[in-house]
């Protein structure tokens, strides 16, 4: 399990102080719907929650502040180890169930995150393009690149002997995956002039990316076609606001965050899901009374048949004596008839093709639903 103070560390200076972070890949604007659906299956995310996947820390990568700056500007670059490479090939054509798949199966795909299930860093080389990075290699002791890394000096994606040198660069590890850093890296070598070294590098980076630039992995309709999550749900009414707790939000902690693509020295706005959620509730007044159309229906009496109170419940599963409460309230018990564990008891409208069952809908389902994330699960010993 990674730590946070794991994450805000510099992998190339190793301090913990005056740290900027940056996200290797940004939304594209004017980025065709088709393309965007090819990532979300490859990443195996819900359809149409590319954007908040884009907000972890997948996604994020932590220097010293002057160091992230020259990352941003392209003065170095990281790359996927040729070991880093072969593992995101493998994962993505044989382990994330996103090939060979037949049009009607819509089982889980797995996650990207999947890729490195221990929860560990991920190894890049580290390659200079100024005299300013070549000092950093210099300074700092980074890890030189093994047997491992450098595929016995066999190109992975070539199928040719490695040049002579090609250890020369060293290794830096962090958490940012590898899906994330090679979309980068493809467009900070476009910046350089290409040597027969570092190519080696670049085609490798390019190939990860080209998975769904290309098409090359490409989603079957029922995905295109699905519905899509919304990014947030910072629109909800006042009245709708209990089970937040804005106080737990860890952005007071976080670094400064910089863009990476044309504007290095941009402040990127609302970095984290939960200061939306903070500024959201400062806006609203707690107190309001519900407007009109979320008044609860008139409570009526079930008749005893199980069968027609099943009928009757909001949920299939559910008992008939459980009413739902409104959206969303996060101490909502589970409405299982056999207990309130989702993960071995999974709701009724789990299976319904990714569908809201229901308006009556509580933000420990909201949560399960959308994140898989299970709220008011009972505690394991």
């Amino acid at each position: 399990m990674r730590h946070s103070k794991e994450i805000l560390r510099c992998p190339v200076s190793g301090v913990t102080d005056h740290i900027s972070r940056c996200r290797p890949m940004e939304p594209e604007e004017n980025a065709e719907e088709f393309e965007l659906a090819c990532q979300e299956w490859i990443f195996g995310i819900p359809r149409g929650s590319l954007s908040f996947h884009m907000q972890s820390w997948e996604n994020n990568l932590c220097f010293r502040k002057d160091i992230c700056r020259m990352y941003c500007e392209a003065q170095f670059i990281l790359a996927p180890t040729f070991r880093t490479y072969i593992d995101a090939m493998a994962f993505m054509r044989q382990r994330a169930g996103v090939t060979a798949r037949k049009e009607t199966d819509e089982s889980p795909r797995r996650p990207w995150t999947a890729l490195a299930p221990n929860g560990g860093p991920y190894r890049y080389v580290f390659i200079p393009f100024t005299d300013a990075a070549r000092e950093l290699q210099k300074k700092y002791k980074m890890q030189p690149q093994t047997d491992d890394d450098l595929n016995n000096r066999w190109h992975p994606l070539l199928k040719i002997d490695l040049l002579e040198g090609s250890g020369q660069y060293p290794v830096v590890e962090c958490y940012a995956h590898p899906f994330s850093v090679s979309t980068w890296a493809r467009k900070a070598f476009a910046l350089h002039s290409p040597t027969e070294m570092n190519a080696q590098w670049r085609v490798c980076a390019a190939e990860i990316v080209d998975q769904w630039r290309l098409e090359q992995i490409t989603p079957p309709k029922w995905f295109v076609d699905a519905p899509k999550f919304e990014m947030d749900d910072t629109d909800l009414s006042a009245t709708e606001a209990s089970g937040y707790d804005p106080s737990a939000s860890e952005e007071a902690s976080l670094p400064e965050a910089t863009r990476t693509l044309g504007d290095a020295h941009a402040t990127v706005d609302a970095a984290d899901p939960r200061t939306k959620v903070s500024a959201w509730l400062r806006r609203v007044d707690l107190k309001a009374k519900p407007f009109e159309q979320e008044s609860p229906r008139s409570p009526r009496k079930l008749r005893r048949s199980t069968r027609l109170a099943a009928l009757s419940s909001p949920y299939a599963s559910s008992s008939p004596e459980f009413h739902a409460p409104l959206s969303p309230i996060r101490r909502a018990p589970w409405p299982s008839a056999r207990g309130r564990d989702p993960i071995r008891y999974t709701p009724a409208w789990a299976k319904r093709n990714g569908r809201f069952p229901t308006p009556r809908f509580s933000s420990n389902d909201w949560a399960y639903f959308q994140y898989g994330v299970a709220l008011a699960a009972r505690a394991r010993a």
